[in-house]
């Protein structure tokens, strides 16, 4: 079978916002693929600079990239971009990938083998690379566990994780579930697997670099630092993983629920800790009243959740107490 003119469609999704002056190395990755049977769904989410004229100069010299505007009625955000992709696509196989981030030529190809060997598998990931495109500097950003055993626990316990661009998924295992959530600002991505992981998913790493993560310039990660919405969606990203650890699992034993238990009530209180510095109250208060519950309910020592009460509460107070929530301990758990 000659994999560069398979008929199985992949559709490449793009959300982007004012990216003129980066996508064309993106979209120039992209028509050097190897495998050359993909479309291109480029999403804009309102650009104000010369993203949509550019864009434009690539549709007149390949037909397989397309344009369109995110529509008025739907929320605003690259997550909504996302979404309005999927529904815009034909693809049998389902890419999405960042406006900044470069494709190795072989990665398309390398990713359409592996599931059509493997009719099993509902998505196919990869290694990738940071680099820092002001410096050149490049290091790995890849998972310590990355086999397909135990994944839920390795995935919650942040020792598996899936970027956005790096799984090719198969659409008939994407079709009417609920995609990514558009009213999280941050922790998206760690959502939307998190809910592909609890509906039984099953993959394949391929343990090469095959593209390469762009860092070092104005982007949603370096927003998320000083945002306090960034925060709180991540706290409720959280919450939603805790309160589906208190319930039953069928992949998950009793004794790994307690642990990663314990370690999202460390991590909500890092979180909590970084908003309280950002703003007055705000968000705090929901945070703060649903941590107190948490605690309150947890499986910590009596001494442990006393401390850890009065060091949120002490945070909420007067912005101090980071060693009585022990955050740093989290991993002994």
């Amino acid at each position: 079978m000659n994999l560069k003119l398979s008929n199985n469609l992949v559709s490449i999704i793009i959300p982007i916002y004012n990216r003129a002056d980066l996508i064309g190395e993106t979209l120039n990755s992209i028509i050097t693929q190897t495998y050359m049977n993909w479309e291109c769904v480029v999403i804009d989410d309102g650009s104000t600079d010369d993203t949509a004229a550019l864009i434009a100069d690539y549709i007149k010299k390949d037909s397989r990239f397309q344009y369109h505007q995110r529509p008025v009625d739907k929320i605003k955000g690259a997550n909504s971009c996302r979404n309005y992709g999927f529904e815009l696509s034909k693809g049998e196989y389902i890419k999405w990938f960042d406006s900044d981030d470069i494709m190795h030529p072989d990665f398309l190809e390398k990713q359409v083998k592996v599931l059509i060997e493997n009719p099993n598998l509902d998505f196919c990931a990869s290694f990738s690379e940071i680099f820092d495109y002001k410096s050149d500097k490049r290091w790995p950003s890849n998972p310590s566990n990355p086999e397909n055993k135990n994944t839920l626990y390795n995935y919650i316990a942040g020792k598996l994780f899936f970027l956005t661009p790096s799984p090719l998924w198969r659409r008939v295992f994407l079709n009417k579930k609920v995609l990514f959530d558009e009213n999280l600002l941050n922790a998206h991505e760690a959502d939307f697997n998190f809910k592909r992981l609890i509906e039984g998913v099953d993959f394949e790493y391929i343990k090469e670099v095959l593209f390469y993560v762009r860092r070092g310039h104005h982007s949603i990660d370096l927003m998320s630092i000083s945002d306090p919405l960034s925060f709180k969606s991540m706290f409720d990203y959280y919450q939603k993983v805790y309160l589906y650890l208190c319930e039953f699992s069928i992949y998950l034993s009793d004794e790994q629920r307690l642990k990663l238990r314990k370690q999202i009530i460390y991590r909500q209180n890092s979180i909590f800790y970084s908003l309280r510095f950002l703003q007055k109250m705000g968000n705090c208060n929901f945070i703060f009243f649903t941590l107190i519950d948490n605690i309150k309910k947890s499986e910590f020592s009596l001494l442990r959740r006393v401390m850890l009460l009065f060091g949120i509460c002490f945070v909420y107070l007067f912005k101090k107490g980071y060693n009585f929530i022990l955050i740093n301990e989290f991993k002994n758990c």
